[in-house]
């Protein structure tokens, strides 16, 4: 049932009797006086919008997706009859999950902290995996402590198993896993392959390929027909920073409604990890252009909110994702805030 919102005209005739009774008196604060305007003025104007907003709750707006592929079927949370979403578990188990199918996936494994793990971890070492970039190794550069590479994520609510290399390699059989982003997700990439590379200790059961752009790296395990990729998009549009070893532009710009550019390279794919969010702090706004961004300097561009482009780039990642990766065979991941490169000590 819907209240009727109370008359503005009644609110505003309130208002001028109360300001003309203390009118009246001798003493008068003048903040007083300016108050009762303002009053005055907004019940006046905004008195029926400000009933309405108070006497309903507003409704999220939905996006879920009821996803029906080959046969089976798994529901995304629904809404209630008043609009807001019921919490409800995925109906199935989700690709690529390690946990058996009379487990329990209620577990949140993003809420949780680092614990300490000497015996467990690290899990490889720096010396032994050949695919480190020389500037990030932090032992062969006078590091005089290994106390860091003994953490290990701890959620609240469940224990994450240790993690198997062979297991992972066995899950990833005939199967692509791309890393798209800047140099955080460069990173986790590398780690990602310095793991594997325990597993294969065969030097011609892998191989590790690099563009001669370095935009695009492939680390593919052959007796499993699998590869881990990274690919270097800080923007995920396209951009003038996309030249993964000449990026360093003050000037930055992306090309709007772009995604496809970089996104033909991520088709395909089964397990992809997305990440953007430093390359976006250049400040309060960001230079936009329609046209080519080869011809950046010759078309005319538009400023805009720094907060507008990011949103302008999400929006067009979500509708790559619903236009190309299958809710019930792949799995879709996203990093967004990430530590910089910078040392304070």
């Amino acid at each position: 049932m819907t209240k009727a919102p109370p008359q503005s005209s009644s609110s505003a005739a309130a208002a001028v009797v109360a300001f003309s009774l203390l009118a009246r008196k001798a003493r008068f604060s003048p903040f007083l006086l300016l108050s009762l305007l303002f009053m005055l003025l907004f019940s006046f104007l905004y008195g029926e919008e400000l009933a309405a907003l108070i006497g309903q709750r507003a409704r999220p707006h939905s996006s879920h997706l009821d996803v029906n592929v080959g046969g089976e079927h798994h529901q995304q949370p629904a809404e209630t009859e008043d609009g807001w979403t019921k919490k409800q578990r995925w109906q199935g188990k989700l690709p690529f999950a390690v946990n058996q199918e009379d487990e329990e996936e209620e577990c949140d494994v993003f809420s949780g902290s680092w614990v300490r793990d000497e015996e467990a971890h690290p899990l490889y070492r720096e010396e032994d995996c050949p695919y480190i970039q020389p500037q990030l190794t932090c032992q062969a550069q006078g590091r005089p402590d290994r106390g860091y590479q003994s953490w290990r994520w701890q959620p609240h609510d469940c224990t994450l198993p240790a993690f198997n290399a062979t297991h992972m390699l066995e899950t990833l059989r005939d199967k692509r896993m791309m890393f798209v982003g800047d140099s955080l997700n460069r990173g986790q990439f590398t780690s990602m392959v310095c793991l594997l590379h325990s597993a294969i200790p065969s030097p011609e059961a892998r191989s590790f390929h690099m563009s001669p752009d370095q935009q695009h790296t492939v680390f593919a395990a052959r007796d499993y027909n699998a590869t881990v990729e990274f690919y270097w998009a800080p923007f995920l549009l396209q951009s003038n920073a996309d030249d993964a070893v000449l990026h360093k532009i003050s000037d930055r710009t992306v090309r709007n409604g772009s995604i496809a550019h970089h996104g033909r390279h991520w088709e395909g794919v089964d397990v992809i990890v997305f990440n953007t969010y430093l390359w976006w702090c250049s400040g309060l706004r960001f230079r936009i252009m329609n046209g080519p961004i080869e011809e950046a300097k010759k078309n005319e561009t538009v400023w805009v909110s720094t907060e507008e482009a990011y949103s302008m780039a999400f929006r067009d990642l979500l509708q790559w994702v619903r236009d190309n990766m299958d809710y019930n065979s792949t799995r879709v991941f996203f990093t967004s805030m990430s530590p910089t490169h910078s040392k304070y000590y």
